[in-house]
């Protein structure tokens, strides 16, 4: 796979038609490598494998026979394609020069997608990996300390300079304005799922995971019809109605949930042990319960509200979508500055009905005799009117 140019190389200097070297290259570009997402699983089933399926570990809650091991062996097999794309886009930096000046931040956006991992709040669905690589950093260094996926954004604008607004969640843990103290508890949240929902919550010393499950009357297994393509699926729904199941396989069955639930992940690193009413962990129940009333309290959860009144009040109470208010546009000196009397709102802009729409993140010169069309559109709402400006 040849991989998108960069922002700011050589490369895409020379694609888009520049003729002189481009100044010090400042960018920040975001690559998603979607050949491990969980859909690749069956839509690359006929790929040719990377991996032996008899060399690969099966974890407990799976049955261990050829159907799962084949399925681990194509997901493993799709990651060692994704470590090829991402070795594209390193080289790519090392060939235009920049790799040794670029910070590059290498993480999934949860644990692997495979059934009874992906949409749960087990260690196995919310640890991923994390790579930074920067010039100030050690090779081959570990830290160990609790990051979680609202840290990204406060670090990013740590090492940029930018001053984090008081207001963002997350703390830095990188940067000029990295935290004073690192995180004790990083929290997690499980709800809708396509069309099935939950509502349970997460935190997580490290070491201790503590859940509330808010809705125990659900089971822990949804049927989620997007999933049942996976070939583990059904084989694991066939197998549990033949009785062929052990007792650890048939934890993710389970037709209701406790209120509470509390895991030793460093001796129980599947979490099939609720420890909740052991009374030698009392304390630590008690800790990890306060830490996530205390997180509510700060932060509140939406998720308490049904999913009906939420988008009323999101609407202002409307029975359907408003419209997001049209752009104002202002011309001075040549360039064009948007915005848009909508909180939150988006805003796109084209020179021609021919030209792709681009996301308007600053002033955008405008030639005399040249036009300018103009939307924009808050996520949940209805798209804003089309204006179309002659110059």
């Amino acid at each position: 796979m040849k991989p998108p140019l960069l922002p700011g190389t050589k490369a895409a200097a020379k694609h888009i038609g520049a003729t002189a070297k481009p100044p010090i290259s400042l960018f920040f570009a975001i690559f998603n490598l979607m050949v491990t997402h969980e859909s690749q699983v069956w839509a690359r089933s006929k790929q040719p494998l990377l991996v032996d399926p008899a060399k690969v570990e099966v974890p407990p809650y799976y049955v261990d026979n050829a159907i799962t091991r084949q399925t681990i062996a194509r997901f493993l097999s799709n990651v060692m394609e994704m470590d090829k794309q991402a070795g594209n886009i390193i080289q790519q930096l090392k060939d235009d020069g920049l790799y040794d000046n670029t910070i590059v931040f290498f993480y999934s956006d949860h644990g692997d997608g495979m059934p009874f991992v992906k949409r749960e709040l087990y260690d196995r669905g919310l640890k991923v990996p994390l790579i930074i690589k920067a010039p100030f950093l050690p090779k081959d260094a570990t830290d160990a300390q609790l990051i979680s996926f609202v840290d990204l954004a406060p670090s990013v604008l740590s090492l940029a300079g930018v001053p984090v607004p008081k207001s963002i969640q997350g703390q830095a843990f990188i940067g000029g304005q990295k935290a004073k103290q690192p995180r004790k508890y990083i929290f997690a949240a499980r709800d809708r799922m396509d069309s099935e929902y939950d509502r349970v919550r997460a935190v997580s010393d490290g070491r201790y995971k503590y859940l509330r499950n808010y809705m125990p009357e659900l089971p822990y297994y949804q049927s989620i019809a997007y999933r049942l393509d996976n070939p583990i699926m059904p084989d694991l729904l066939r197998l549990k109605a033949e009785g062929k199941l052990n007792a650890a396989q048939m934890l993710w069955f389970r037709p209701s949930k406790p209120l509470e639930e509390l895991f030793d992940t460093q001796s129980d690193p599947f979490e099939f042990n609720n420890l909740a009413a052991d009374a030698a962990y009392a304390a630590k129940l008690v800790e990890l319960r306060r830490v996530h009333e205390n997180w509510i309290k700060q932060y509140g959860d939406l998720s308490a509200l049904p999913e009906k009144e939420m988008v009323a009040r999101w609407w202002n109470g409307q029975a359907h979508a408003p419209i997001t208010e049209k752009p104002i546009v202002k011309l001075a000196r040549g360039w064009a500055q948007i915005s848009c009397p909508t909180a939150s709102a988006s805003i796109a802009y084209r020179k021609s009905v021919k030209d792709n729409w681009m996301v308007y993140d600053h002033p955008v010169q405008v030639p005399k005799n040249d036009s300018l069309y103009v939307c924009a559109q808050r996520i949940g709402y209805g798209k804003s009117e089309v204006l179309k400006l002659s110059f």
